[in-house]
């Protein structure tokens, strides 16, 4: 970390430097394109430093946030620097300190950073691994980061949380959500729940590169952005051996997810996505975006993002993964409303400073 802080140093005087017109500076530091690389080199690793904090390292990442920095989670909303700053020490050093967290694949483009992480450790006393999605936005020409959202599931700590009396808990709410979820989208999954029904569950260089570039980018978009009517039109681009994961479903072939599509797509007429951000670099396309309409009967509005990877130098999709939170959607089904604000409330007192917490102290 005190290399990157270093490196910031001498980034911003490079750039103040670079504020004074002088065509023999830029010339002796091989111009303005080795400078845009070495500060994409360096926001890759602040990225990776504010994505992989421990306990221990929060003073060293602050000063990548801006004063004004805005975040957001499946449950949690922070505005500005000292709401940040408690929210980091009341997760990482109070409720999470053997928390770790690895960066898998990650995007730069523009001033927007995107990557993929495992998260491992525990919660309260609670055991989870997590899959997620970040992405950043930093200020133009800087290494500082005025807008951070991640993206993962509620379940995946939800699932473990049983209660001490031995009568179920969190657990069993998750396990029967994602079961019907299974059992209504999953061909010929072994459903051990009985059949779901809204009175059971209310739920690139030269010519050739750009032209491979706009089609990578126009498949992956539509990818995301499927809908009851379209969604045939993206099988053909699934190569043999794609496959796709969010936090319920593995689907291993095209003709899978056909039926996986089919299925819920005929439960979901209006279900629609809007892509808000999005980013291509090297064959991986990453968007956020923002799901509305009705899945059996619940009405859902959910905030995601999804990565999307093609067989090299190609418009074959080879590995999907969708990120949102389970949680979304639950709040649209009547009988699990109440256990989910009862979590989220559970989570808000544990890490937000600025939260008015409703539970017993």
């Amino acid at each position: 970390m005190k290399k990157i802080r270093h490196a910031f140093a001498m980034l911003a005087g490079t750039i103040l430097i670079l504020s004074i017109p002088s065509c023999e500076y830029l010339d002796q530091i091989g111009g303005s394109k080795a400078l845009n690389n070495k500060l994409n080199q360096e926001r890759i690793k602040v990225g990776r430093a504010l994505l992989e904090v421990t306990d221990g390292g929060i003073d060293e990442i602050l000063p990548y946030y801006t004063d004004d920095i805005e975040y957001h989670d499946p449950i949690v909303d922070i505005y500005g620097i000292e709401h940040m700053t408690g929210f980091l020490y009341m997760l990482i050093e109070n409720s999470s300190p053997d928390l770790k967290t690895t960066v898998v694949e990650e995007t730069l483009i523009d001033d927007i950073y995107s990557a993929t992480w495992i998260m491992e450790g525990s919660f309260n006393g609670i055991p989870y691994k997590a899959k997620g999605i970040s992405i950043f936005k930093f200020k133009p020409y800087s290494l500082q980061v005025y807008y951070q959202r991640d993206y993962y599931s509620e379940g995946d700590i939800m699932a473990e949380i049983t209660n001490p009396d031995g009568t179920p808990g969190l657990d069993l709410v998750m396990f029967y959500f994602r079961e019907q979820y299974r059992c209504s989208v999953v061909p010929d999954y072994p459903c051990s729940l009985p059949p779901p029904s809204r009175t059971t569950v209310d739920m690139q260089s030269g010519l050739k590169g750009q032209r491979l570039l706009k089609k990578q980018l126009s498949v992956g978009r539509l990818l995301v952005q499927l809908d009851a009517d379209n969604w045939p039109t993206v099988i053909p681009y699934l190569a043999d051996n794609y496959e796709y994961h969010d936090p319920i479903v593995d689907i291993f072939t095209p003709a899978t997810m056909a039926d996986f599509l089919g299925r819920l797509f005929s439960q979901s007429q209006d279900l629609f996505t809007v892509v808000e951000d999005e980013t291509l670099v090297d064959d991986i396309y990453m968007a956020t975006w923002t799901m509305t309409g009705m899945v059996n009967g619940a009405i859902i509005e959910a905030p995601g993002m999804s990565i999307v990877k093609f067989k090299k130098g190609t418009k074959k999709v080879i590995y999907s993964r969708d990120y949102y939170s389970e949680g979304d959607i639950m709040t649209g089904i009547d009988q699990l409303l109440e256990p989910v604000i009862g979590f989220r409330e559970y989570y808000l007192c544990a890490v937000d400073p600025q939260h008015d917490c409703q539970l017993p102290q």
